[in-house]
């Protein structure tokens, strides 16, 4: 038969436990979203930036200077360590899995651009159409 006091002894020793663990998770997380902001800053791309902060990487684009700067993404790392921008994901991250993890996320991130101009070309076209006004 368990007492109570032994039963919260088990409780508080779990939740440290898991607040350890949460802050584990936390600080691999940061580690990885720090290699791949490096990653994507080390090519510098005319009108793209990526800004990291702390537990996410914004990715911006402006169209016409620094002032008109728009927040297209956000990388995140999910409850099940995995990379996130908008609905495209990672792997999992593990000790083994980091590099590929990195890789896997700078690729979505070159699909999400390239779909990102595509996007912004459309919308030209179709203002380009639109009848003016006299």
């Amino acid at each position: 038969m368990t007492t109570l006091a032994e039963a919260l002894t088990a409780e508080r020793e779990k939740r440290r436990r898991e607040a350890e663990d949460n802050a584990t998770r936390r600080e691999v997380g940061r580690a990885v979203l720090q290699a791949l902001a490096q990653r994507l800053n080390a090519e510098p791309l005319p009108t793209w930036f990526f800004i990291s902060k702390g537990d996410e990487i914004l990715v911006a684009h402006t169209k016409n200077g620094a002032a008109s700067r728009q927040h297209v993404g956000t990388w995140v790392v999910d409850q099940q360590m995995r990379l996130v921008l908008e609905q495209e994901m990672t792997e999992w991250i593990t000790a083994e899995s980091c590099a590929r993890v990195v890789d896997e996320a700078v690729a979505i991130t070159a699909k999400f651009i390239v779909d990102a101009e595509n996007k912004f070309q459309l919308a030209r076209r179709e203002l380009a159409e639109l009848p003016r006004r006299m």
